[in-house]
């Protein structure tokens, strides 16, 4: 039998609602601000399941960066990770005004060449429809999904594509 705590524990910049079940199981936390330490534990345990199962292990954080020639400082650029043989493109971001011009199509031919030597033979993204579907289409992906989404009229579409 399970019980809810509804009491709510206040956090600096979160709230959480603990929930809890019989005394010898573990205490269960609903978060929007998860510590390091949490995210390592869930990362690491997800990677040595995995190794387990497989004996297998490359994943690596992926980034290509657009930096201020001036300043050196990051402005925009792409984020994301590769493992198993995919490129997983996290996020892409770049101001207005460097869009239009070909910096994201080479922005993202970077990674998607850094992908090819780490092995990766295909990459996948999310977008939403009132973002770049028609940017990803021009570079090669395709809609391999479609999620309807809030707010009404938005789409997530998960996007693909064979390196």
């Amino acid at each position: 039998m399970n019980r809810v705590n509804d009491s709510f524990s206040r956090r600096e910049k979160t709230d959480e609602k603990i929930v809890t079940t019989a005394e010898t199981e573990p205490c269960l936390t609903v978060s929007d601000a998860p510590d390091d330490r949490a995210r390592a534990v869930i990362a690491d345990g997800l990677a040595g399941y995995n190794y387990d199962k497989l004996a297998y292990r490359d994943f690596r954080p992926l980034a290509v960066l657009a930096s201020d020639p001036n300043t050196g400082e990051v402005i925009g650029g792409l984020s994301g990770r590769t493992s198993f043989g995919l490129l997983f493109v996290e996020r892409f971001f770049l101001p207005d005004n460097l869009r239009g011009n070909g910096l994201g199509s080479r922005l993202i031919a970077l990674a998607e060449e850094e992908a090819r030597r780490r092995g990766c033979t295909r990459a996948a993204l999310f977008t939403l429809t009132f973002q770049a579907p028609g940017f990803y289409l021009k570079q090669g992906y395709e809609v391999a999904a479609q999620l309807e989404c809030t707010p009404p009229g938005a789409t997530r579409m998960l996007m693909t594509k064979k390196l």
